[in-house]
C-alpha cells in the first residue's frame, strides 16, 4: 500500500510539472507571435510598389515593412519624421517597423521611386 501512495504522488508531481511546461510553452508561442498589424513589401514582384498601399490599422499597432526587389527601399511618412524611416535598404529581407500611435491618415513613400508611383496611405483609427 505504501508503495502505491509513493507512485500517485510521484505521478501527481509529474503531471503538474508537465502542465507547468505545456503552459509555459504555449505563453511563450502566444507572445513570440508576429507583433506587427502588417506586412508590407517593398517592390514586390519585381514592382516599384507598397504592397499593400492602402493600409488600416488600429492606434498603438506597428506596420511591419521588408525589402524585396529592385532596391534601394526607404519609408518616408509625409510631414512625420519622427515616423520615417530614411536610412536606404538594399538587401532583399531588411525590415523596418513603424508604430502609429496617434489616429489619422498618414501618406508614406518611398523615397528614390516616389516618381515611380511607389506611394501609399495608411489609416489610422
Amino acid at each position: 500500500m505504501l508503495t502505491l501512495v509513493k507512485n500517485k504522488h510521484e505521478i501527481m508531481w509529474w503531471m503538474s510539472r508537465l502542465t507547468v511546461m505545456i503552459v509555459s510553452l504555449c505563453l511563450s508561442m502566444s507572445l513570440a507571435g508576429q507583433a506587427w498589424a502588417v506586412d508590407v513589401a517593398m517592390g514586390s514582384n519585381g514592382n516599384l510598389v507598397f504592397e499593400p498601399n492602402d493600409i488600416t490599422i488600429d492606434a498603438g499597432e506597428t506596420l511591419h515593412f521588408v525589402n524585396g526587389m529592385l532596391p534601394p527601399h526607404n519609408i518616408i511618412v509625409e510631414g512625420r519624421a519622427d515616423l520615417s524611416r530614411e536610412s536606404l535598404m538594399f538587401n532583399p529581407g531588411e525590415s523596418q517597423d513603424i508604430k502609429f500611435v496617434d489616429a489619422g491618415d498618414y501618406d508614406f513613400f518611398c523615397g528614390p521611386h516616389q516618381g515611380a508611383g511607389m506611394v501609399g496611405t495608411i489609416h489610422v483609427k
